[in-house]
């Protein structure tokens, strides 16, 4: 059994972010073993996220990013978001894979293991991971693999699904200047809320994407319908190809991950609850978390546990009230989403979805949304938790 100083278990997005930026300090000198199942050689995947307009770490491998979005929510609502400080940006999956791999390349303390993973343990003696390879153990294993349990009749579970196509198009259909970030324009059915985005490549290309916010999944043919529908209806485009296509599914719980004994073993990404619960953005926040965890491997030498804050706590209960609102369909869930973005400053609302705003600025914002059934739906939260 071959002992390391950190194992990473899966090699996606928070993974490889974490080794990423442990490559980038003194931690570079520690062993560090990355597990995942398979090297990641194919674009499986897109993420979109505003950020400040200032220098990161990947901006290097932004493949488009733009200043303005169109939204189109209910009751014929249309209007072009001005972002302020922020910036759209889109990052390919296989841009991100490739960028990192070659940036950890160099490191000799850096192994990658192609593996399956079948059981992970928290021990005194550290983490201790179980493969078809073999057997590792380490000071801390950062685990993304272990799924997210959405079981407990006491929380919110829903599930952000979605199927994108990058189609071409024979004629010029696109604006390069300016992508969809939210139509609304599609049938909505159930509890939750249905819209779609395009993120133009050029005036010929574009990815367009069909997501879902439910508790249960659709049917194969039922993703295909609404985009060849979408596509047809909405974007009044009759001749297109098919160049790639994606599919996912992403957990949106108000429920917390489970925590080691020993807090040997990390969950982070998915897994640890990185992503946002009443919106399923993971990326930026993903980036937040994961260092946070090498500053403090960095300041105090191991992970600490996440404090639950006050604030925290109340920014928790918006993310189950919103959920509760949609789950019980108290309220148009693109009603919401539309009075949001109708009734605040669009750098205010990106700031409330990311965290960054007061208290104050929260209140603002919750003022925008139909009073009644969100107060039904935090008090049911509350209930529910105590």
């Amino acid at each position: 059994m071959k002992r390391y100083d950190y194992i990473l278990a899966g090699g996606g997005l928070a993974g490889l972010s974490l080794a990423y930026y442990m490559n980038q300090s003194v931690l570079r000198n520690k062993s560090i073993l990355i597990i995942d199942k398979e090297e990641k050689k194919k674009n499986d995947r897109t993420w979109c996220f505003w950020e400040k307009d200032l220098p990161s770490a990947f901006d290097p491998i932004v493949y488009r990013s733009w200043e303005k979005v169109m939204f189109f929510g209910s009751d014929n609502f249309e209007k072009k978001l001005d972002l302020g400080d922020y910036m759209y940006k889109w990052i390919r999956g296989i841009d991100f894979y490739d960028f990192v791999r070659t940036d950890l390349a160099s490191n000799p303390n850096i192994t990658f293991l192609y593996t399956s993973i079948e059981r992970i343990t928290d021990t005194a003696d550290g983490g201790f991971v179980i493969t078809e390879e073999g057997q590792f153990i380490a000071d801390y294993v950062f685990d993304s693999i272990t799924p997210l349990a959405i079981d407990k009749d006491n929380r919110h579970n829903m599930l952000q699904h979605f199927k994108g196509w990058e189609i071409s198009t024979p004629h010029a259909t696109f604006d390069p200047l300016c992508p969809t970030m939210m139509d609304y324009r599609v049938p909505q059915e159930g509890p939750g809320v249905r819209f779609c985005y395009v993120l133009p490549v050029d005036e010929h290309r574009a990815m367009v994407e069909y997501t879902v916010f439910s508790d249960k999944l659709l049917e194969p043919q039922d993703y295909v319908r609404e985009l060849h529908s979408y596509i047809r209806d909405v974007l009044q485009i009759t001749e297109f190809t098919i160049e790639a296509e994606e599919f996912g599914i992403i957990p949106m719980t108000d429920e917390h991950p489970k925590t080691s004994k020993r807090n040997r073993v990390i969950r982070i990404g998915t897994s640890g609850g990185f992503v946002k619960a009443s919106t399923g953005y993971a990326f930026v926040r993903t980036q937040r978390f994961t260092q946070q965890l090498v500053s403090q491997l960095l300041t105090v030498g191991k992970p600490l546990r996440r404090k639950r804050t006050l604030f925290q706590w109340f920014k928790n209960l918006l993310d189950s009230t919103l959920l509760n609102v949609l789950l019980k369909q108290r309220y148009s869930g693109k009603a919401v989403f539309t009075r949001l973005y109708k009734h605040n400053p669009t750098p205010r609302l990106l700031a409330f979805l990311d965290e960054q705003t007061s208290f104050w600025e929260d209140l603002k914002i919750m003022s925008t949304v139909p009073i009644a059934p969100f107060t039904k739906g935090m008090f049911d939260s509350l209930v529910r938790r105590f």
